[in-house]
């Protein structure tokens, strides 16, 4: 089954807003609006994407560390709401087996992602781009934003489909504890 139909049924039937495998982290996802966790942990997709030097990667390339996940672009105005909170994150938490991959999905209008990100001293965050869109495709979103918290061994655990506020103390505190 392809990746796009594999996720998209698994992202309709399969997200529940109920975490009793872990209370504490219940409690504490409350404080991330619109976060879901993931029954079956599928396995992130293999879907190429590019680097500010053009160099393919994957998500495979970020496995050993907790991954957060945004796709965005450049037009997309929750998306331009929401990055700071995302840069917020990568600034906080860098370094602790943590990482932002903020990919910018298919053509931008007006900017190039790499003119956007230094034009919102956005400067926490690498540049990665997808201009086909195929990220997108593979995780079975037409949504921006979308993020994912992908955990150490390269499988999707939950995230949000849509703009939430990343920026905030108790969306920290939460994302730390997604990172045991």
């Amino acid at each position: 089954m392809r990746w796009a139909a594999w996720i998209s049924i698994l992202a309709g039937l399969m997200w529940v807003q109920s975490l009793a495998a872990d209370e504490d982290f219940a409690e504490k996802a409350h404080a991330i609006p619109g976060f879901r966790l993931i029954l079956n942990t599928p396995p992130a997709p293999d879907t190429v994407f590019f680097n500010r030097d053009n160099r393919r990667l994957r998500l495979e390339d970020f496995r050993g560390d907790v991954v957060l996940l945004n796709v965005w672009a450049t037009w997309c105005k929750p998306c331009i709401q929401e990055l700071p909170g995302i840069n917020a994150l990568q600034t906080q938490l860098a370094g602790d087996g943590f990482q932002v991959v903020a990919v910018a999905s298919g053509a931008q209008m007006g900017k190039t992602p790499q003119a956007f990100l230094a034009e919102h001293r956005l400067d926490a965050l690498d540049l990665y781009h997808d201009p086909h869109a195929t990220m997108m495709n593979s995780l079975g979103t037409k949504t921006l934003p979308s993020t994912f918290r992908i955990d150490r061994q390269g499988r999707i655990v939950g995230g949000v489909i849509g703009q939430t506020d990343w920026g905030t103390a108790a969306a920290e505190h939460a994302v730390r504890h997604l990172m045991r």
